[in-house]
């Protein structure tokens, strides 16, 4: 993944993180051209679900925190 994909991925999920902790929170999430691809409960779904319906894409997957988790960091 390029430096300017990875940039684009890390302005999307500051942008949307407050949106994905209420509507995701504690699952893996799938992100490809701003946009929610796949949501499954472990990093291996959504890898084996990328594999068979995205077989040419390479999204970022992300585990979404849960609210509690980000308290502590804060």
């Amino acid at each position: 993944m390029e430096a300017s994909q990875l940039e684009k991925y890390d302005e999307w999920l500051t942008e949307h993180m407050e949106e994905l902790v209420t509507s995701y929170s504690g699952k893996v999430v799938a992100i490809q051209e701003g946009q929610i691809i796949l949501v499954g409960d472990s990093e291996t779904d959504i890898y084996q679900r990328i594999s068979e319906l995205h077989p040419e894409s390479i999204p970022l997957v992300f585990r979404v925190p849960r609210e509690e988790d980000l308290q502590s960091i804060l």
